[in-house]
């Protein structure tokens, strides 16, 4: 009643704002009128927007909680209260990272790498291509290796397809024409291959890793695909010995820790690295500490990294062993993650692809594969490159 009344004794006003719209520029009244745009909702969004979001949603998808759970599993952390006490007792199942699977990588990172090569087909962007292709297989070779068979081929469609199949891993990884299924492989050396390209547009602040520097992604993306090699090894030894001899040939690929594909957070609370804020700043800071059988593991070996990895601040390691229960140490005395691993103030980096580990995958190619190398001397190297 209120709207009709209105409309009623202003109906003079508006009969002479659309004579007026009549004599003055189309352009003007349009945008007089166009009151359901804001600046703050775009109907498009750039590769420059969208390059940082699917980088952030990679790194945190890696550093959340599939980090937390794989730590514990593998006694480098310890449960003590929550959701870690019960995956230290092999007691999870597949709701328990639900949040993961859907917001932080299927409607997270990969959605993102997706709108990404879209927005960068439409002006030949190949730079944001290629980094996109990247990213998105290094993101669903996370996913199926956590989870096994997942939607590949047929995800990231929408409406269009809601259902989609799970592929096998062996698909996944290897591919399968018969099926549509492109292998990891080839979607890395697609964007690799789109990095030579011309490119209208580059990333420049909005890449968090590199800055922009593609020579160093073409280092990662070719690290990556020895990674991935790595992972089939056991299944399809010469296909891996195959590739990862192509990229020693290529002699391309991440040697120094400053080519680390490794994305950087903020420094303020809220924007900060997953671990860094589980580790210093969450409710749940205690639900998790450093496991006593890490520590002993290292200490017996002598390995000097213990301190650069673990705090002490009571002057010795203070832990809880794998199974435990009571009262955690006070925070004041307990020993976490330091800041080498965390990221000083939460900026991180989180290190998704490393020097030391190439140079660890190309020390067990050696023994297991035949590859070219000295095994001692890059195990060594990778020891040494933290």
């Amino acid at each position: 009643m209120i709207h009709m009344t209105f409309l009623s004794r202003h109906k003079k006003w508006v009969t002479g704002l659309t004579f007026a719209c009549s004599l003055a520029t189309l352009s003007s009244c349009s945008d007089f009128l166009d009151i359901n745009q804001t600046p703050n909702n775009p109907t498009t969004v750039t590769p420059a927007t969208l390059l940082p979001s699917g980088l952030v949603g990679s790194a945190f998808a890696n550093a959340n909680d599939l980090n937390r759970f794989a730590s514990v599993i593998m006694s480098v952390t310890a449960g003590a209260n929550g959701s870690p006490a019960t995956w230290d007792r092999y007691n999870t199942d597949g709701s328990d990272f639900g949040n993961q699977w859907r917001f932080e990588i299927y409607a997270g990172a990969l959605i993102n790498y997706d709108k990404l090569i879209e927005a960068a087909q439409t002006t030949n962007s190949n730079a944001y291509i290629g980094i996109a292709k990247i990213m998105k297989a290094y993101t669903f070779a996370l996913t199926t290796d956590t989870w096994g068979d997942i939607p590949y081929s047929e995800a990231l469609k929408g409406e269009a397809n809601t259902q989609p199949r799970l592929d096998s891993q062996q698909d996944i990884y290897l591919g399968n024409s018969e099926k549509g299924i492109q292998s990891l492989f080839d979607l890395v050396k697609e964007g690799l291959a789109d990095l030579e390209k011309t490119s209208t547009t580059k990333p420049g602040s909005d890449d968090l890793v590199y800055g922009g520097t593609m020579d160093n992604w073409k280092k990662a993306g070719n690290t990556l695909l020895l990674k991935l090699a790595m992972q089939i090894s056991s299944v399809n030894p010469d296909r891996a010995k195959t590739i990862i001899n192509e990229v020693l040939q290529g002699n391309n690929y991440i040697t120094t820790n400053d080519q680390n594909l490794g994305v950087k957070f903020g420094g303020q609370v809220g924007s900060q690295s997953p671990i860094y804020t589980y580790t210093y700043n969450s409710s749940f800071s205690t639900d998790q500490l450093i496991s006593t059988r890490f520590v002993n593991l290292l200490q017996g070996l002598n390995d000097p990294r213990l301190p650069i990895f673990v705090t002490r601040p009571s002057g010795s390691y203070v832990t809880i062993d794998n199974g435990f229960a009571g009262s955690p140490p006070p925070a004041t005395s307990r020993s976490m993650f330091s800041t080498y691993v965390t990221g000083e103030n939460g900026v991180g980096p989180v290190r998704l692809i490393t020097n030391w580990q190439r140079a660890f995958i190309l020390a067990e190619a050696v023994i297991r594969l035949g590859t070219a190398g000295d095994a001692q001397k890059l195990y060594e190297e990778g020891i040494k490159a933290p």
